[in-house]
């Protein structure tokens, strides 16, 4: 124990005598360390966030949209109509469906006005398949469907940016000229990137069809909720074979709708989400393989520097382990340095990005312990193979010769 100390000591004192380039022998280490946790991080932390906003739509939730997405924009296409999603609730293993019809705003009241707001129209059955919550007043109900009233639920954005700290239950707002009372608004739910639930107005499908402009009488979407994913299959072939019949299709002609069943599209998207981490990091680790590159050079112009100070242990006594020890453990402080400071780049870049793109998505990494120890273990092993060598080199240099080197 010792003689290891001993040896720490000298093998400290004699990096501390060239500080600058250790530091950069380290930097290399430094850099890789911090790449690999901030890209495994922030890799980890897309992911989790896009698996959550697919989860909150519903992973036993189906998207039946009109016509094949190959044939256009889907807003010209007129194949599916409210009684489809009718016929659909009555399938065996369906919970709630709703027609989805959608405008463009803009939404006002007063001198205000939204324009980012898309126009919702909707079944009051939305809350049931997307677990839909208010936070004041109510949902529509199937009367007010019924007779296309003009009422509207906003998302806390849209209720915010139109009445501000006034309470909106029971003002009027204008959508497309035309007058609605608000009767509820919803409990935030987050800016999804791209979608935002909050920055809506929800009303009646009926109204939306029959009394926003353009006026129509089909709708562009379907959304269904099953009771279980177990049912999702069976569902799926039914509702196929169900709209087949109604649309009147031939047997050799294609489907006239698609079916995007969430479950599946979560599931391809965290194998994607899995494979580009993993792509990230090791991309990330490469800089590790180049500072392990770095450090075997400077050890190996360190050991030639060195040569008459390892001829003058030896002669003193000093055994070929020895020497070996002291160069390996001059590698793994380096090393080891190098990734405690690479920890910390690391974790200031992973905050660094996540504050930078907080303005547009609700970032949260963490710093991971398994990320953490990963970078860690690959730092010190990457210095271990690069530290054996000139070890090795130095414990087998002839004394005699060593003495003799100038």
């Amino acid at each position: 124990m010792l003689m290891l100390w001993t040896t720490l000591k000298i093998a400290a004192g004699s990096l501390w005598l060239n500080k600058m380039r250790s530091l950069l022998t380290m930097l290399g280490v430094i850099i890789g360390v911090g790449a690999v946790i901030a890209m495994l991080s922030l890799g980890t932390a897309f992911g989790e966030l896009i698996s959550g906003q697919i989860s909150g739509l519903g992973t036993n939730v189906l998207f039946i949209r009109a016509g094949q997405f190959r044939h256009g924009p889907m807003s010209s296409i007129q194949t599916l109509v409210p009684e489809d999603a009718e016929a659909i609730l009555n399938i065996e293993g369906v919970r709630s469906v709703t027609p989805v019809s959608i405008n463009a705003g803009p939404v006002k009241a007063g001198n205000k006005t939204n324009n980012t707001a898309p126009v919702w129209g909707l079944a009051p059955s939305l809350g049931d398949i997307q677990n839909v919550q208010m936070q004041q007043g109510r949902m529509f109900n199937d009367s007010e469907v019924r007779r296309q009233a003009r009422v509207a639920v906003l998302g806390p954005k849209t209720a915010a940016d139109i009445f501000g700290e006034q309470d909106p239950i029971g003002s009027a707002v204008r959508i497309r000229n035309l007058n609605f009372r608000v009767i509820g608004v919803t409990k935030p739910l987050g800016d999804q990137g791209g979608f935002n639930p909050d920055d809506r107005a929800l009303i009646p499908y009926t109204t939306a069809m029959r009394q926003l402009p353009p006026r129509r009488d089909f709708v562009q979407t379907i959304m269904v909720s099953t009771f279980d994913k177990e049912s999702i299959g069976p569902v799926i072939k039914d509702i196929t074979s169900l709209l087949r019949q109604r649309h009147r299709l031939r047997p050799d002609a294609a489907d006239d709708f698609a079916i995007q069943n969430m479950a599946e599209i979560l599931e391809t998207f965290q194998k994607v989400s899995f494979y580009l981490t993993v792509f990230l990091g090791t991309v990330a680790a490469i800089s590790l393989i180049v500072g392990g590159i770095g450090i075997m050079n400077i050890m190996l112009a360190t050991v030639a520097e060195r040569t008459r100070e390892i001829g003058i242990r030896k002669a003193l006594g000093a055994k070929n382990g020895d020497i070996l020890r002291q160069f390996l453990i001059e590698t793994l402080v380096i090393t080891i340095g190098g990734g405690l400071l690479g920890l910390a780049l690391g974790w200031g870049l992973m905050a660094g990005t996540a504050a930078a793109v907080n303005q547009w998505l609700k970032l949260s990494p963490m710093l991971q312990w398994w990320v953490v120890g990963m970078a860690v273990a690959v730092s010190t092993a990457v210095g271990l193979v690069s530290g054996i060598y000139p070890a090795w080199r130095a414990s087998r240099l002839d004394p005699i010769v060593a003495l003799r080197y100038e």
